[in-house]
């Protein structure tokens, strides 16, 4: 049920509506809102393995969930979706305390929900591997570039010893969500949720 063979736009849940501000539909919230729902539990484990293994400084799982799935709502009910899905988890994550950086996911978590926007309007078929691999590589580069300065000016530590966790975290960062996006979006389409 797509438009034109290979060619799936944002917002893959109505093709004919623009992706600024994509479903703003009681469907396209709702939908939202239980994607960020089921973000919320994969990230409930992912930030005890983080804080875990990295004080809670370094999300490592946790950026790779937030990349998938922040990508997904985007790229499936656009920019508000994707930011409705991006922003409910840091806000109950700061009214819990899950992490010590957890009201600056708000800011990194829309950021993400930006990339997936920008990425998916250059390219005509955002169920592809270059529109996936596009997209968790901007996030990767965003998500770095504003990480440094809480790190460095908020916590005060050394970039010298943390350009090691940053590679780590990119390295991982940019396959492993662009495998999980992309199977999940060729899932959606092939069992024919994707609407035109």
């Amino acid at each position: 049920m797509a438009a034109k063979a290979g060619e799936f736009t944002i917002p893959l849940a109505k093709m004919s509506i623009k992706p600024v501000p994509g479903r703003v539909d009681s469907k396209g919230i709702v939908s939202s809102i239980f994607l960020s729902l089921a973000m919320i539990g994969l990230l409930q484990f992912a930030e005890r393995l983080d804080t875990f293994f990295f004080g809670g400084l370094f999300p490592v799982a946790g950026r790779i969930i937030s990349i998938t799935m922040i990508g997904l709502g985007t790229m499936l009910y656009g920019l508000v979706g994707g930011i409705i899905v991006a922003d409910i988890n840091p806000l109950i994550a700061t009214a819990t305390g899950t992490s010590p950086i957890a009201p600056f996911w708000l800011l990194t978590n829309a950021a993400q929900a930006v990339c997936a926007w920008l990425v998916g309007a250059r390219f005509k078929n955002v169920i592809s591997w270059p529109c996936v691999v596009a997209y968790t590589v901007a996030a990767s580069v965003v998500l770095v570039a504003m990480y440094i300065p809480l790190h460095v000016f908020y916590f005060k530590m050394p970039w010298q010893k943390m350009l090691n966790l940053y590679a780590f975290q990119t390295l991982l960062s940019i396959p492993v969500p662009a495998i999980f996006l992309r199977g999940l979006l060729g899932v959606i389409r092939n069992a024919g949720f994707v609407e035109e």
